[in-house]
């Protein structure tokens, strides 16, 4: 392993700390596990809302009654739901990181993920209601956006976790 505040390749902790340095690394590493394992199953259900789909359209052949010609309005509006709950993560992201604490940091990235995963959701909801394939694609693709914009945030996090178990 290597210390994130040394940068020191490090055998064996003395404690729960670097042996060079005295940076906590146990405690550090426990809090990104729990940030990894969060990720991990949030990004793994919307592969799983992609296979489930995957498996009415072709295996099943489901067939909903249909929405008719609102399906385009409820669509938009769940589309429209997802760019405001998204708008709002942006205010939230910016009050969380500036608090720098470790819970901020933690829960910044549980609530980025799970606003990540809300445009799958509506994928398989406009699915299940209306049969429509193209929703669903597009609401995966949109929560996958999501997700890599949350994965060029966690360097900003991970050095936040580092400053606050560094003092």
């Amino acid at each position: 392993m290597r210390c994130p505040q040394c940068r020191q390749e490090v055998q064996e902790l003395r404690g729960e700390a670097c042996p060079y340095c005295g940076f906590p690394c146990a405690e550090f590493d426990r809090r990104v596990r729990v940030i990894q394992v969060i990720l991990f199953a949030l990004f793994m259900s919307t592969l799983l809302y992609g296979v489930l789909v995957a498996i009415l359209e072709m295996v099943v052949r489901y067939r909903p009654a249909g929405l008719g010609e609102v399906e385009h309005v409820v669509g938009g509006a769940m589309l429209g739901a997802a760019a405001g709950v998204f708008l709002a993560s942006l205010a939230f992201e910016r009050r969380a990181l500036e608090a720098a604490t470790l819970d901020s940091y933690a829960h910044t990235v549980i609530i980025l993920a799970a606003i990540a995963e809300l445009p799958a959701v509506f994928g398989l909801v406009m699915y299940l209601l209306a049969g429509s394939l193209p929703w669903m694609v597009v609401f995966l693709a949109a929560s996958w956006v999501l997700f890599l914009r949350l994965g060029t945030r966690l360097p900003l996090v991970l050095r936040g976790i580092t400053d606050c178990l560094r003092t």
